[in-house]
C-alpha cells in the first residue's frame, strides 16, 4: 500500500493521533531506553586517580542537544555536512571536572566508526531535540525488520545496508534513512512531530507483531552463541522470555535454536526458538540478527562431548572450536539428533524440546497424470513453505504475441490488470521430466512466462522433484539451478534450502 490521505487524516485528527503528535512536540528522553541514551566510560589507569570516579557516564541526547541547538542550517543539505564533516569526522570531545574542579577532556566520541551506529537511538534523539526541521530520532535498534516492513509498505525507498566490515558506510547510514524520511515529510506535507508519530505509532500498526506463539514447524536447527556476559539473561531467561539476538539471516521464524555459552564453561545451556526470520541490521554490532524465544534449559552437552562424538567431531565448525561470527552455524537433522541423545543419556526429557518434522514417505497414492502431481505433491509442498491457496493463481491468463493466450500453471503475488501482467515467481508444472527434451522444452516454456511476468524466481515441478531457478542478470539459465527430489524435500535439510529460496517470506512479504 501507499501513503493513504484519507486513512491519515482520520487519525491524524482522533484524539490518540493527537496525543502521539503532542508527546513528539514536546519529546524527552524516555522515548528511548536507558542503555541507548548513556555512554559509560572507564577511566585509563592513567588518570582515574584524578577524578572522584573511575565510572563516568555521559547522557548522549543531552550532549549532543546542547552542542547543535545553537546551529543555525539553512536546509537539509547543510545539516547533512555538518554531521558527516564535523559530527563523524572530527569526534566529539567528552567532558567531565576532575576533583579540583578542572574540566578536561577524558574520551572522544567518534573515535570509532562503530560509535556511530551503537549508540544511534541517543545521538539522533539529541539532533532531533535540537534541530528538528533537519533530524528526526531513530528508534529502531534491534528492530530493523521493523522499519524495512514499514518502508516497504509505505513505498519508501530504502537506502542499500552496507556490509558488516564497512564501518564507515555504516557509521553514516543514518543520514541515509533520515534523508529518506525527510523526502517523505516534506513529499506528503508532514510536520516533524507528525513523521516522529507516523513512524512510531501510524505505521506500526501495519507490520507484523511479534508473536512467539502458534510458531510453524522448524526447519533447521542453528548454533547461537553467548559469552559471560549473556549468561545472566540465558540462565533467569522462561519459555515466555522474547529477547534479541545475533544470528544467521538465513534462520527461519520457527526454526530451532542450541544456545552454546563459549565462557566460563563450553556447553550447549538450553534450546530456544527463533520467531522472527534473520535479518540484517546495520546499526547492530554483530549485523545479522534474530529475535528468539521459547527457551528450554536442558542438560549441558560440553564441547569436549562434541569433540569426542564419532559423528559430530568430524563437524568442520566443531573442529574450528566454533569459532566465527555468532550464530552462523547450521546443524543437519541427523547432528541435532545426536546431541538429543547425548542429553538422554544425562537424564533429559527429549518430549518437552522441539523436533523436526521429519517424514521419509512420498504420498501413498498413485499419480496418474499432471493433476494428480499437483494435487498430492506440489501444493502440499507449498503449503509447507508458508503459502496458502490465496497467495497463487492457478492457469493465470496472459497475453503473448499477437493475442496468444497462455496459462503459467501457478503464478504468485500476481497483478492481473491487462496489460501490467506480472508475477513475483512462476511455477510450471509437469507429470514427469525424466527425458532430457522434455525437461528443455518444459524450462523454456517457464522461461517464457517467468520473463512475460517480470518475474524474479522461476520454478518447474513433476515427480521427480522441484527445480528453483533464481533471476541472474536478467534471464533464467539452465544451469543456475537447485535441484530437489521429493525424497530429499522430505528431509528437513533438503527441504531448507528450498525454503530459503522460494519461502513465502522470500517471495511475497
Amino acid at each position: 500500500m501507499r501513503f493513504n490521505r484519507f486513512v491519515w487524516d482520520i487519525y491524524i485528527q482522533s484524539q490518540h493521533g493527537q496525543k502521539a503528535v503532542e508527546r513528539f512536540s514536546h519529546l524527552t528522553d524516555d522515548f528511548i531506553e536507558p542503555w541507548c541514551r548513556t555512554l559509560d566510560i572507564t577511566l585509563n589507569e592513567e588518570i582515574k586517580d584524578r577524578y572522584s570516579s573511575e565510572n563516568i557516564s555521559f547522557d548522549l541526547p543531552k550532549l549532543i542537544s546542547d552542542m547543535m541547538s545553537g546551529s543555525k542550517f539553512k536546509n537539509l543539505e547543510e545539516a547533512t555536512h555538518y554531521y558527516q564533516d564535523v559530527l563523524v569526522q572530527e569526534g566529539i570531545a567528552l567532558e567531565t571536572p576532575d576533583k579540583k574542579g578542572k574540566w578536561n577532556v577524558v574520551t572522544t566520541l567518534g573515535e570509532y566508526p562503530e560509535d556511530w551506529y551503537d549508540y544511534v537511538a541517543g545521538i539522533s534523539l539529541g539532533l532531533y531535540l535540537a534541530q528538528p526541521d533537519f533530524f528526526l530520532p531513530y528508534n529502531f535498534r534491534s528492530k530493523f525488520n521493523q522499519l524495512e516492513e514499514i518502508h516497504q509498505i509505505f513505498n519508501i525507498p530504502l537506502p542499500s545496508i552496507p556490509g558488516k566490515h564497512k564501518k564507515e558506510e555504516r557509521s553514516f547510514y543514518y543520514l541515509s534513512i533520515n534523508q529518506a524520511w525527510q523526502e517523505f515529510r516534506n513529499l506528503h506535507e508532514l510536520s516533524s512531530a507528525e513523521m516522529c508519530a507516523f513512524l512510531y505509532d501510524f505505521a506500526p500498526q501495519f507490520t507484523t507483531l511479534m508473536d512467539a506463539s502458534d510458531l510453524p514447524d522448524p526447519s533447521k536447527v542453528w548454533l547461537v552463541t553467548g559469552g559471560s556476559w549473556d549468561f545472566e539473561t540465558v540462565e533467569n531467561a522462561t519459555q515466555d522470555t522474547i529477547t534479541h539476538w545475533g544470528g544467521n539471516p538465513a534462520v527461519r521464524r520457527g526454526d530451532i535454536l542450541m544456545m552454546y555459552i563459549v565462557s566460563p564453561h563450553k556447553y550447549i545451556h538450553s534450546i530456544w526458538r527463533a520467531c522472527s526470520d534473520g535479518f540484517i541490521d546495520p546499526f547492530f554490532h554483530y549485523h545479522s540478527s534474530i529475535w528468539i524465544s521459547g527457551r528450554i534449559k536442558t542438560q549441558p552437552v560440553y564441547f569436549k562431548e562434541l569433540k569426542q562424538h564419532p559423528l559430530l567431531s568430524q563437524k568442520p565448525a566443531v573442529k574450528g572450536h566454533f569459532q566465527g561470527p555468532n550464530g552462523k552455524t547450521p546443524f543437519t537433522a541427523e547432528e541435532y539428533e545426536a546431541i538429543l541423545e547425548i542429553m538422554k543419556n544425562k537424564g533429559q526429557d527429549l518430549s518437552v524440546l522441539p523436533k523436526i518434522p521429519w517424514s521419509k514417505e512420498l504420498p501413498q497414492v498413485d499419480l496418474q497424470d499432471e493433476r494428480d502431481v499437483e494435487l498430492h505433491l506440489i501444493e502440499p509442498f507449498l503449503k509447507r513453505l508458508g503459502y496458502n491457496e490465496s497467495d497463487w493463481i492457478r492457469q493465470m491468463p496472459v497475453r503473448m504475441g499477437r493475442g496468444e493466450r497462455n496459462y503459467p500453471d501457478y503464478a504468485f503475488g500476481a497483478n492481473v490488470k491487462r496489460g501490467e501482467e506480472s508475477a513475483q515467481m512462476v511455477l510450471e508444472s509437469k507429470y514427469q521430466l525424466s527425458a532430457h527434451r522434455e525437461f528443455i522444452d518444459s524450462f523454456y516454456q517457464a522461461k517464457s512466462y517467468a520473463l512475460r511476468l517480470q518475474s524474479k524466481i522461476m520454478v518447474m515441478a513433476a515427480k521427480e522433484g522441484v527445480w528453483v531457478f533464481p533471476k541472474t542478470e536478467g534471464t533464467f539459465e539452465l544451469k543456475k539451478t537447485t535441484h530437489k527430489t521429493w525424497s530429499e524435500l522430505n528431509h528437513p535439510d533438503g527441504f531448507h534450502t528450498v525454503l530459503s529460496l522460494i519461502g513465502k517470506s522470500n517471495i511475497l512479504d
